[in-house]
């Protein structure tokens, strides 16, 4: 009497890794959903390792070009607290709340002028569309996250009060300074990213005393073009210029220093 077994060497292999009718069986009770087409593996020899690169660059808000044509970019939209300080026009700071509100992110403006940002609103939807303003004081508490991370631009003049929104994860504060001022060491001290445009001779020797400048950097500051900021970290400078795009030209006009 001859037995007929009841799994083949061909069954239990499929059974073990799943691709017969008893694994994928089990793989459907389990919750392990349907199996995919087999591939074979992707493998790269260790020699070649060195040779791999993938092109990605730095992600954020596009600030303009820097010296060598290339893109810069501020990563505003962080995990951590971010304060960022500029000293410059207003219109450098609307082209950076139009750019970080295109990157997703809801922009809150504290201003004493809200008319100078009506426009911009009206361009937007209303502000529906990722951009509100608020009076000095008034900009309740906006609820950043990962998902909808919140930049505040803080446009309130020559000595702005402490804000009642401060920087947090996810929620940066960009201080918009027409010219130095009384508050202005205490504001850089605290800011992780400082932006100076032009600025008088005497200005610019104060700049390189609060912020160490090089000899050549103070003596840059006061000829700078229209739409070209000095950038400034702890350890980096880097001169940025801020081209406008066909419809930001539309919106806010040509680049400027003054308002």
């Amino acid at each position: 009497m001859t037995t007929i077994p009841t799994t083949s060497p061909d069954l239990d292999r499929q059974a073990a890794d799943g691709s017969g009718p008893r694994g994928l069986g089990e793989r459907l009770r389990h919750g392990l959903g349907l199996l995919g087409p087999r591939h074979g593996r992707h493998a790269l020899p260790a020699q070649l390792l060195d040779a791999l690169a993938l092109p990605i660059g730095d992600d954020g808000v596009v600030a303009g070009v820097d010296a060598e044509g290339q893109p810069a970019v501020l990563g505003i939209n962080r995990p951590t607290a971010y304060d960022v300080v500029l000293i410059g026009g207003l219109w450098t700071a609307q082209v950076l709340a139009l750019r970080s509100a295109a990157t997703g992110a809801r922009v809150a403006v504290e201003t004493g002028r809200p008319q100078a940002w009506m426009q911009m609103v009206h361009a937007m939807g209303g502000g529906q569309n990722g951009l509100s303003v608020y009076d000095v004081g008034r900009v309740p508490p906006q609820g950043a996250s990962a998902g909808t991370p919140v930049v505040v631009v803080r446009d309130c003049g020559m000595r702005p009060p402490r804000g009642r929104v401060v920087s947090g994860p996810w929620q940066s504060v960009l201080t918009l300074l027409p010219y130095l001022s009384p508050v202005a060491p205490r504001l850089l001290r605290q800011a992780r990213l400082a932006g100076i445009q032009r600025v008088s001779p005497d200005e610019a020797a104060e700049l390189g005393r609060t912020m160490g400048l090089t000899r050549t950097e103070v003596e840059s500051l006061p000829a700078l073009p229209d739409g070209v900021t000095l950038w400034c970290t702890d350890r980096d400078r880097q001169y940025v210029l801020t081209q406008p795009t066909d419809a930001e030209t539309g919106l806010l006009g040509t680049p400027r220093r003054m308002d």
